[in-house]
Protein backbone atom coordinates (compact mmCIF):
# COMPACT_ATOMS: atom_id res chain seq x y z
CA UNK A 1 0.00 0.00 0.00
CA UNK A 2 2.84 2.35 0.85
CA UNK A 3 4.50 1.63 -2.53
CA UNK A 4 1.25 2.46 -4.30
CA UNK A 5 1.05 5.72 -2.36
CA UNK A 6 4.64 6.57 -3.31
CA UNK A 7 3.94 5.74 -6.97
CA UNK A 8 0.83 7.96 -7.00
CA UNK A 9 2.73 10.75 -5.23
CA UNK A 10 5.61 10.52 -7.72
CA UNK A 11 3.22 10.60 -10.65
CA UNK A 12 1.36 13.57 -9.19
CA UNK A 13 4.56 15.53 -8.60
CA UNK A 14 5.82 14.73 -12.09
CA UNK A 15 2.44 15.76 -13.50
CA UNK A 16 2.57 19.05 -11.64
CA UNK A 17 6.18 19.63 -12.68
CA UNK A 18 5.41 18.75 -16.29
CA UNK A 19 2.36 21.02 -16.51
CA UNK A 20 4.20 23.88 -14.79
CA UNK A 21 7.24 23.45 -17.04
CA UNK A 22 5.09 23.31 -20.17
CA UNK A 23 3.21 26.46 -19.07
CA UNK A 24 6.45 28.31 -18.28
CA UNK A 25 7.96 27.35 -21.61
CA UNK A 26 4.89 28.63 -23.42
CA UNK A 27 4.87 31.95 -21.56
CA UNK A 28 8.62 32.59 -21.51
CA UNK A 29 9.58 31.27 -24.93
CA UNK A 30 6.85 32.43 -27.31
CA UNK A 31 9.46 32.71 -30.06
CA UNK A 32 10.42 29.02 -29.81
CA UNK A 33 8.90 26.82 -32.51
CA UNK A 34 6.15 24.31 -31.79
CA UNK A 35 8.61 21.57 -32.72
CA UNK A 36 10.97 22.59 -29.91
CA UNK A 37 8.12 22.51 -27.38
CA UNK A 38 7.07 19.10 -28.73
CA UNK A 39 10.58 17.74 -28.24
CA UNK A 40 10.56 19.06 -24.67
CA UNK A 41 7.19 17.49 -23.93
CA UNK A 42 8.36 14.17 -25.44
CA UNK A 43 11.43 14.44 -23.24
CA UNK A 44 9.18 14.89 -20.20
CA UNK A 45 7.00 11.94 -21.24
CA UNK A 46 10.09 9.81 -21.87
CA UNK A 47 11.43 10.68 -18.41
CA UNK A 48 8.08 9.73 -16.87
CA UNK A 49 8.07 6.42 -18.78
CA UNK A 50 11.61 5.70 -17.59
CA UNK A 51 10.62 6.51 -14.00
CA UNK A 52 7.68 4.07 -14.19
CA UNK A 53 9.57 1.13 -15.74
CA UNK A 54 11.10 -0.32 -12.56
CA UNK A 55 7.81 -0.08 -10.66
CA UNK A 56 5.97 -1.73 -13.56
CA UNK A 57 8.51 -4.58 -13.76
CA UNK A 58 8.21 -5.17 -10.01
CA UNK A 59 4.42 -5.10 -10.19
CA UNK A 60 4.31 -7.43 -13.23
CA UNK A 61 6.69 -9.97 -11.71
CA UNK A 62 4.79 -10.05 -8.42
CA UNK A 63 1.34 -10.35 -10.06
CA UNK A 64 2.10 -12.54 -13.07
CA UNK A 65 4.45 -15.33 -14.01
CA UNK A 66 7.00 -12.97 -15.56
CA UNK A 67 10.70 -12.59 -14.79
CA UNK A 68 11.84 -9.48 -12.91
CA UNK A 69 14.33 -8.47 -15.58
CA UNK A 70 15.85 -5.05 -14.96
CA UNK A 71 17.14 -4.62 -18.52
CA UNK A 72 15.12 -1.66 -19.77
CA UNK A 73 13.69 -1.29 -23.25
CA UNK A 74 14.30 1.78 -25.36
CA UNK A 75 11.23 4.05 -25.25
CA UNK A 76 10.48 6.15 -28.34
CA UNK A 77 7.54 8.11 -29.67
CA UNK A 78 5.89 8.01 -33.08
CA UNK A 79 2.83 9.45 -34.77
CA UNK A 80 -0.27 7.29 -34.96
CA UNK A 81 0.22 7.18 -38.72
CA UNK A 82 3.76 5.84 -38.27
CA UNK A 83 2.55 3.25 -35.76
CA UNK A 84 -0.12 2.09 -38.24
CA UNK A 85 2.47 1.94 -41.02
CA UNK A 86 4.82 -0.17 -38.91
CA UNK A 87 2.03 -2.54 -37.94
CA UNK A 88 0.96 -2.93 -41.56
CA UNK A 89 4.57 -3.65 -42.54
CA UNK A 90 4.79 -6.53 -40.14
CA UNK A 91 1.43 -8.29 -40.16
CA UNK A 92 2.99 -11.72 -39.65
CA UNK A 93 3.85 -11.02 -35.98
CA UNK A 94 6.54 -13.65 -36.24
CA UNK A 95 9.23 -11.14 -35.41
CA UNK A 96 9.65 -7.39 -35.06
CA UNK A 97 6.68 -5.36 -33.86
CA UNK A 98 3.99 -6.89 -31.67
CA UNK A 99 0.69 -5.06 -31.88
CA UNK A 100 -1.15 -3.89 -28.80
CA UNK A 101 -4.71 -3.90 -29.98
CA UNK A 102 -5.63 -7.50 -30.79
CA UNK A 103 -7.88 -6.85 -33.77
CA UNK A 104 -5.85 -6.32 -36.92
CA UNK A 105 -7.93 -4.35 -39.36
CA UNK A 106 -10.55 -2.98 -37.00
CA UNK A 107 -8.68 -1.15 -34.27
CA UNK A 108 -6.30 1.74 -34.14
CA UNK A 109 -2.76 0.88 -33.07
CA UNK A 110 -2.15 2.07 -29.51
CA UNK A 111 1.57 1.21 -29.17
CA UNK A 112 4.12 -1.30 -30.45
CA UNK A 113 7.01 -3.35 -29.15
CA UNK A 114 9.95 -4.27 -31.40
CA UNK A 115 11.48 -7.61 -30.36
CA UNK A 116 14.69 -7.11 -32.31
CA UNK A 117 15.62 -3.65 -31.05
CA UNK A 118 13.82 -4.07 -27.70
CA UNK A 119 12.01 -0.80 -28.29
CA UNK A 120 8.62 0.36 -27.07
CA UNK A 121 6.99 2.81 -29.45
CA UNK A 122 4.38 5.00 -27.78
CA UNK A 123 2.10 7.46 -29.58
CA UNK A 124 3.08 11.12 -29.74
CA UNK A 125 0.22 12.08 -27.45
CA UNK A 126 1.22 9.65 -24.66
CA UNK A 127 1.56 11.69 -21.49
CA UNK A 128 1.97 8.91 -18.95
CA UNK A 129 -0.01 10.61 -16.21
CA UNK A 130 -3.33 8.82 -16.66
CA UNK A 131 -3.92 5.20 -15.63
CA UNK A 132 -4.89 4.46 -19.26
CA UNK A 133 -1.56 5.80 -20.57
CA UNK A 134 0.33 3.89 -17.90
CA UNK A 135 -1.57 0.71 -18.78
CA UNK A 136 -0.30 0.98 -22.37
CA UNK A 137 3.25 0.99 -20.99
CA UNK A 138 2.35 -2.00 -18.79
CA UNK A 139 1.09 -3.88 -21.87
CA UNK A 140 4.29 -3.20 -23.80
CA UNK A 141 6.48 -4.08 -20.80
CA UNK A 142 4.82 -7.50 -20.74
CA UNK A 143 6.05 -7.99 -24.31
CA UNK A 144 9.52 -6.77 -23.32
CA UNK A 145 9.73 -9.22 -20.40
CA UNK A 146 8.41 -12.03 -22.60
CA UNK A 147 11.05 -11.21 -25.21
CA UNK A 148 14.06 -10.69 -22.95
CA UNK A 149 13.01 -13.65 -20.78
CA UNK A 150 12.86 -15.79 -23.95
CA UNK A 151 9.39 -17.05 -23.07
CA UNK A 152 7.93 -19.42 -25.66
CA UNK A 153 4.38 -19.40 -27.03
CA UNK A 154 2.43 -21.72 -29.32
CA UNK A 155 1.87 -18.83 -31.73
CA UNK A 156 2.82 -15.13 -31.80
CA UNK A 157 -0.68 -13.85 -30.98
CA UNK A 158 -0.73 -15.96 -27.78
CA UNK A 159 1.63 -13.37 -26.28
CA UNK A 160 -1.19 -10.85 -26.30
CA UNK A 161 -3.39 -12.61 -23.73
CA UNK A 162 -1.08 -11.96 -20.77
CA UNK A 163 -0.35 -8.41 -21.95
CA UNK A 164 -4.07 -7.59 -22.02
CA UNK A 165 -4.72 -9.30 -18.68
CA UNK A 166 -1.92 -7.29 -17.07
CA UNK A 167 -3.17 -4.08 -18.66
CA UNK A 168 -6.71 -4.76 -17.37
CA UNK A 169 -5.44 -5.58 -13.87
CA UNK A 170 -3.41 -2.33 -13.83
CA UNK A 171 -6.53 -0.37 -14.79
CA UNK A 172 -8.58 -2.13 -12.10
CA UNK A 173 -6.26 -0.58 -9.49
CA UNK A 174 -7.84 2.76 -10.47
CA UNK A 175 -11.42 1.55 -10.82
CA UNK A 176 -11.16 1.31 -14.62
CA UNK A 177 -11.31 -1.54 -17.13
CA UNK A 178 -9.85 -2.39 -20.49
CA UNK A 179 -13.34 -2.30 -21.94
CA UNK A 180 -14.20 1.19 -20.68
CA UNK A 181 -10.84 2.74 -21.55
CA UNK A 182 -9.99 0.96 -24.84
CA UNK A 183 -13.23 -0.72 -25.93
CA UNK A 184 -11.57 -4.15 -25.66
CA UNK A 185 -13.58 -6.89 -23.95
CA UNK A 186 -12.17 -10.13 -22.56
CA UNK A 187 -13.94 -12.28 -25.15
CA UNK A 188 -12.11 -10.35 -27.88
CA UNK A 189 -8.83 -10.84 -26.00
CA UNK A 190 -9.40 -14.60 -25.77
CA UNK A 191 -10.34 -14.94 -29.45
CA UNK A 192 -7.57 -12.67 -30.76
CA UNK A 193 -4.91 -14.43 -28.66
CA UNK A 194 -5.98 -17.97 -29.58
CA UNK A 195 -3.76 -20.03 -31.87
CA UNK A 196 -5.89 -20.97 -34.88
CA UNK A 197 -4.14 -23.70 -36.84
Amino acid sequence: MFKQFLLVAAIASLTLATSTKAHCEHVLERGVSAESRSVSLHSDAAQLAEALLDDIVTWLSSNFDLPAIKQRPVVEFASKMELARLRARDRTFSQGFMESDGRLAQREVVALYDNETRTILLPDDWGGTSPADQSVLVHEMVHHLQNVGKLKFDCPQAREKLAYLAQDKWLERFGLTLETEFDVDMFTVLVSSACMY
